[in-house]
């Protein structure tokens, strides 16, 4: 018995020497250009003014986080602040986000509602995504319902390109 608890203990010994010299794998470098999506949800608070009947203004400030199957765009925390217009029937809407990823380095660009649909424009970064331009779509990924009077929250899936200079 007490051969076979020594075994186990040298076993365990080596088993430890091995975990503490094993380094964790770091993610690949991010490539020079290439395709993202992103699944973001967020939530916070918001503004209105009802000016009149068929138009409304408001603003919003939120935070969120990210889903992505290429690590460098996953794990993402956001922060977002912009300001829309409802005026006639006709809904536009403009916003800055700032995206840190667990590191530390962050992405920031603008997303854009006009009549001709969602978008985002990457407009800079820090770290591995200094230089970074791109654009993509945004796609609203059903309704949800406001939990309280004054916020809003929501997912949306952002499919794009982007280029490092």
């Amino acid at each position: 018995m007490a051969k076979k608890f020594k075994t186990v203990l040298s076993t365990l010994a080596a088993l430890a020497s091995v975990c503490a010299l094993a380094q964790p794998a770091s993610a690949p470098p991010l490539a020079k250009e290439g395709f993202y999506e992103q699944t973001l949800c967020f939530g916070g608070s918001s503004h209105v003014i009802n000016a009149s009947e068929t138009d409304r203004y408001g603003s919003y400030v939120l935070t969120g986080g990210t889903q992505s199957v290429i690590k460098a765009f996953d794990a993402m925390a956001l922060e977002c602040i912009g300001t829309w217009e409802l005026r006639s029937t006709v809904f536009q809407q403009k916003g800055y986000c700032v995206f840190q990823d667990p590191s530390g380095d962050k992405i920031h660009g603008t997303d854009t509602v006009t009549p001709q649909g969602y978008s985002v424009e990457l407009l800079g970064g820090t770290g591995k995504f200094k230089g970074i331009s791109g654009s993509a779509k945004i796609e609203r990924l059903g309704a949800m319902s406001t939990v309280r009077q004054g916020t809003m929250q929501g997912c949306r899936r952002i499919s794009g390109s982007y280029k490092l200079s």
